[in-house]
């Protein structure tokens, strides 16, 4: 869909606006009292979220992102599905699953009480991902902008079989400097560590970043907070249909392997990840739906 139509159909003054971005990729704009967002139907990809009480953005996203269809963008809000990390069936899929790069169907935009305003886009099975993924569906991401940032992926089962699958919300918070972060919520947890040949190690403090990070922790739906000194700034963060959280950081090498990313951006971002993964795997009879959810809010 055009720009052109993208407005006609679903722009509110002041609130909501459609533009061209990077590469003619479409994105949407949405501003109110309490925060403005910018959001491109490709992956239905959050890229930037600002509360308009704090002078640093809420995301990260790479100065090197590449734009281009065919390939994830680095940074903001990916999302993960239907199935999260590698091919679970080693069929040479890519990794994250169908949905990050194909462009989604803006389907509403509305104005709420107390000055906020959601966007809804949706995605449903194709014959091309229907070879990949053999099951019909209807997956759709709500992004509401206001006193909070909440996203909702709701996945319902079309066929006529039981599907499972594993996803996340992959969101990459921006930092002030990561050896001024820690992460509480999760102490107590056992967690797998995939940089350790998935080893389960106990996590009896606050989670501090100072090598490669890539971990999955059982939930029970207690909040986690992104304590960042430098910032000056709490992240909060409340989910539901997760009982798993992701924490992930490239480190050094990594950030040098990656084209997308600078060799120091791992100082400046922290993945910590709504999701339903390793033995978190999501089960959905036909006609059932699915609702993984996660608001975030900046606490001083």
């Amino acid at each position: 869909m055009d720009i052109e139509t993208l407005n006609s159909l679903y722009s509110h003054a002041g609130y909501v606006t459609f533009k061209e971005g990077p590469n003619g990729f479409p994105i949407a704009l949405i501003t109110t009292p309490h925060a403005t967002a910018a959001i491109t139907p490709y992956g239905a990809h959050l890229l930037s979220y600002r509360f308009t009480s704090d002078s640093d953005d809420l995301l990260f996203l790479s100065e090197k992102a590449i734009f281009r269809e065919g390939t994830p963008i680095r940074g903001g809000v990916p999302v993960c599905w239907p199935w999260f990390g590698p091919d679970p069936q080693h069929l040479g899929r890519s990794d994250h699953g169908l949905v990050r790069t194909r462009m989604w169907n803006v389907v509403s935009s509305d104005l709420l009480p107390d000055q906020e305003c959601s966007i809804t886009f949706e995605l449903t099975d194709t014959p091309e991902t229907y070879a990949l993924w053999p099951h019909r569906f209807c997956l759709t991401l709500k992004l509401t902008v206001g006193k909070s940032l909440t996203l909702e992926l709701t996945t319902k089962n079309l066929g006529d079989t039981p599907v499972e699958l594993t996803q996340a919300l992959h969101t990459y918070f921006n930092i002030g400097d990561i050896t001024q972060t820690r992460i509480t919520g999760l102490e107590g947890f056992t967690y797998t560590d995939k940089t350790d040949d998935s080893r389960e190690k106990p996590q009896k403090n606050a989670i501090r970043i100072d090598a490669e990070t890539d971990r999955v922790y059982p939930t029970d739906g207690r909040d986690i907070v992104i304590r960042d000194e430098t910032f000056n700034r709490n992240i909060r963060i409340e989910s539901k249909g997760s009982n798993t959280a992701v924490i992930w950081n490239p480190w050094i090498r990594v950030c040098e392997q990656k084209a997308d990313l600078n060799a120091e951006d791992y100082k400046k971002m922290i993945c910590v990840e709504t999701a339903n993964a390793g033995n978190d795997i999501v089960t959905l009879l036909p006609s059932q739906h699915h609702v993984l959810k996660t608001v975030y809010s900046i606490k001083s």
